[in-house]
């Protein structure tokens, strides 16, 4: 009998692990995000050397940041997704960034994680954390 309960918990208890790692990228309504998601579907949409900056603009929106760089242009589109419930999904911060020469042809586009010395929260950025 002791062998049985052992068993049937062992199960159940595998049961419900697998389930959560299923629902590692799951979102729930109350996710808090902020910023632009660009998903690596639409990056790959843009070609260098064809795309413009006006095509960007209304695919995905302005960027939260322009800055330049050794004689580029970079922008760089923030997105954080704080998880509402936790072990349902995960955290997320990343910079989609692209890279313009100074005739503005399209160089490069990639994602970045964070930025540095940014928590990536910005609940606790905003406290100064």
């Amino acid at each position: 009998m002791k062998n049985k309960i052992i068993t049937t918990a062992a199960i159940l208890s595998a049961a419900i692990l697998s389930g959560c790692a299923g629902m590692k990228n799951a979102s729930t309504p109350l996710d808090y995000t902020t910023g632009t998601y660009v998903p690596e579907e639409k990056l790959s949409t843009f070609t260098p050397g064809k795309t413009t900056q006006d095509q960007v603009v209304v695919a995905i929106g302005h960027p939260s940041q322009r800055n330049e760089v050794l004689g580029k242009e970079v922008w760089t589109y923030t997105y954080t997704k704080i998880a509402g419930v936790p072990f349902v999904g995960t955290n997320k911060f990343e910079n989609t960034v692209f890279e313009w020469n100074s005739k503005g042809a399209l160089l490069k586009t990639y994602k970045s994680s964070g930025t540095p010395g940014q928590s990536g929260n910005p609940l606790l950025n905003a406290a100064g954390m």
